[in-house]
């Protein structure tokens, strides 16, 4: 179950679509937030543009940036930790002011052993937060 999980990982997915609708559940977000393991977000925005789909327009419809920064203000106060691609490198002092630890990695996979290496990456990131008090 997920009181049993060693962390929380939300993979490189639309915030608004695929993750708004998983938080919109009653009690969701809470519980998400009350997890005492480390929670860690892999942000879908690279280079302020949108890997693939729509999130980024449909980020800025809700107020958000099209960026890191605005991956991170939709997930404040549920994660712990943001990974960003190397393309947003220069962000992480930023990111991590405002109280985010930052993991800068190579996320965009196309085979894969990019896709084992992320969730290595992502897993070991996680690991290193350690368990939140």
């Amino acid at each position: 179950t997920l009181l049993a999980a060693e962390a929380l990982v939300i993979c490189p997915s639309n915030p608004v679509v695929s993750v708004g609708p998983i938080l919109a559940v009653p009690g969701m977000a809470d519980l998400l937030r009350g997890l005492r393991v480390p929670r860690v977000a892999v942000s879908p925005i690279v280079g302020g543009q949108a890997v693939s789909g729509p999130a980024g327009r449909l980020m800025r419809a809700l107020g958000y940036e099209e960026s890191v920064h605005g991956v991170a203000a939709f997930y404040r106060g549920l994660v712990d930790g943001l990974v960003v691609d190397e393309a947003d490198a220069g962000e992480r002092a930023r990111l991590e002011a405002s109280g985010l630890r930052v993991l800068v990695t190579t996320t965009i996979m196309r085979s894969d052993g990019d896709r084992l290496a992320l969730a290595r990456a992502v897993l070991d990131f996680a690991r290193a937060l350690g368990t939140r008090r």
